[in-house]
């Protein structure tokens, strides 16, 4: 089968190897990451032993513990030669991470490994490798990678399609007219995650709740909410539930990478605040699933979270911003640079511009600011040194990939 070689990750795992670090590819399932290692496999398989291991084959279920990875590791390693380790999905292995702290320290071994849950990177899991490894975070596709997938220019109608199928990798090969497999295929793959890596691995009683707040942070992408303020509306709707139960349910979607919790940032104080979050989903496609039926309402949330998405996939810490009352969308870190966005459908109304432009105005530091929107006529405004543009323009050409 084809591959579309995602070059910007190939080449940062790359440039990860050979330190004595094992590399830890995350991310939500089907968001890419075995074909990032099946990609990498064939690229290393002239520099030396590549002994590859997907977890999800039939053929390794008797690999259960980590002294059964490590031997089967052990009986592959070619003496005298580089050899590179490649596991896919290496939570199926219980404490996975003790095999991995071994080989990683072994001379002329590389160790790469995905995963599918937070739970890679717990606390313990960070003490075993004592930092001696490196995350890398697996996205669906951004908006550029979309059009090189699908073979399209970019235009107002693809822009759309990307909107509406979000960027699942697999999902290029169902044709866009067939809209039915391709709406099969995204329910598919959040039953996967739903059961597989939530209700199995947590041992989760209470599916019904889980589903529906899955449910509620899609029909509720971008706003503030708190566990609180979630048990309390659905008290509501007749289904009692305790702050803490809620809090343990969201920290389960989102210990899957298939949700992203946002935390709020003081603009003025420069800290964060610990509680009332807002949440997206790592995948448009996914999030618009979970909301059929409703979408021609929801553009505005759609693109705030492909906005929020090449953020991310650019490299930057994402946080909501916080000013004297007002909310800034994004403010984004990577590095030194520091960056703030709204995003809005239009800024045409005098109501909507003085609040996307005049909540930005209200920062009174030198980092660059931006507005972006659907408006097609927006790149006309020049006010106090806000960057006015396109969302087309904003996902392809100002931001860069890390």
């Amino acid at each position: 089968m084809e591959r579309i070689n995602r070059s910007d990750y190939i080449a940062l795992v790359g440039s990860l190897l050979g330190k004595g670090e094992a590399v830890v590819l995350t991310g939500h399932r089907r968001a890419g990451k075995s074909c990032l290692l099946e990609l990498l496999a064939a690229e290393l398989s002239d520099k030396g032993n590549v002994i590859y291991i997907d977890m999800e084959n039939p053929e390794n279920a008797e690999l259960e513990t980590f002294r059964e990875l490590s031997e089967r590791i052990k009986g592959s390693v070619a003496e005298g030669s580089r050899n590179f380790v490649l596991i896919d999905e290496v939570q199926e292995v219980a404490e996975f991470e003790k095999a991995l702290r071994y080989w990683v320290k072994q001379d002329g071994v590389d160790v790469v490994v995905t995963g599918s849950n937070a739970a890679m990177l717990s606390s313990d899991i960070a003490n075993s490798f004592a930092g001696r490894y490196h995350r890398v975070h697996v996205s669906s596709l951004d908006y550029q990678e979309f059009l090189l997938f699908y073979g399209l220019e970019d235009t107002d109608h693809a822009f759309s399609l990307y909107l509406r199928w979000g960027g699942l990798p697999f999902l290029y090969r169902i044709p866009l007219e067939d809209e039915r497999t391709r709406t099969e295929y995204l329910g598919s793959i959040y039953d996967t995650i739903f059961v597989k890596d939530i209700v199995r691995r947590r041992n989760v009683r209470n599916v019904s709740l889980l589903d529906n707040l899955a449910r509620f942070v899609a029909d509720n992408s971008g706003k503030v909410f708190s566990a609180n303020s979630i048990a309390k509306y659905l008290k509501g709707g007749s289904m009692a539930v305790s702050a803490n139960t809620v809090a343990e349910y969201m920290d389960a979607l989102c210990d899957t990478y298939m949700i992203d919790r946002v935390k709020r940032y003081d603009i003025k104080g420069r800290s964060v605040f610990e509680q009332q979050d807002k949440y997206y989903f790592e995948d448009l496609g996914l999030r618009n699933y979970l909301c059929r039926g409703n979408r021609s309402l929801d553009l505005e949330k759609v693109l705030e979270g492909a906005v929020y998405l090449k953020l991310r996939r650019s490299g930057y810490e994402v946080y909501v911003g916080q000013l004297s009352g007002k909310e800034i969308d994004f403010v984004a870190r990577r590095g030194d640079e520091l960056i703030y966005v709204q995003v809005a459908l239009q800024v045409t109304g005098e109501e909507t511009y003085e609040r996307e432009f005049g909540n930005l105005k209200l920062i009174k530091d030198n980092y660059p600011k931006y507005v972006v929107t659907m408006d097609p006529h927006v790149g006309l405004i020049h006010d106090s040194g806000i960057v006015a543009c396109t969302a087309r323009d904003f996902l392809l050409k100002v931001l860069k990939t890390r």
